[in-house]
């Protein structure tokens, strides 16, 4: 009878310990989502040097590498509808002319390249998206500003 008792206590005791993990899991992984989104949720409608962008543009390549996001044939990551981030830079280009250029190619064609020609270049946060499941930050859209 008391190793009924006792078995029955020791199988309980793991149920606890295996729920009790995956609620602090859990919790932790929306204290880090929430920090991400707040962390982005600065930028927005700022002014930033290119060199503070190329920054931005490197954290978001490594929390992407990180949550072990896929990408397509070209390289660039996949919208996986929950943590996944994306950054679209918008260059100006004559008077009225803009052209949208992902991280990926950025990264891919030179970081170097781009801190050369851009490091000094004004850039403003104009549009901010959220995954509609999870509430993390989508994708961030930097502008180029004309100085």
């Amino acid at each position: 009878m008391k190793n009924k008792i006792l078995i029955i206590l020791v199988v309980f005791m793991v149920i606890l310990a295996i729920v009790t993990y995956g609620i602090y899991n859990y919790r932790k992984q929306i204290v880090e989502s929430q920090k991400i989104n707040n962390t982005y949720k600065n930028y927005e409608n700022i002014q930033i040097l290119g060199s503070e962008l190329i920054s931005i543009i490197n954290r978001t390549i490594d929390i992407d590498e990180n949550e072990g996001i896929e990408k397509n044939q070209d390289g660039l990551y996949i919208d996986n509808g929950k943590n996944s981030i994306k950054i679209y830079i918008e260059f100006l280009y004559g008077e009225d002319e803009t052209r949208t250029i992902e991280m990926e190619k950025i990264a891919n064609n030179g970081i170097e390249q781009f801190v050369n020609v851009y490091s000094t270049a004004s850039f403003k946060c104009t549009n901010i998206s959220y995954h509609e499941k999870t509430n993390n930050v989508k994708s961030l859209t930097f502008t180029e500003i004309q100085n």
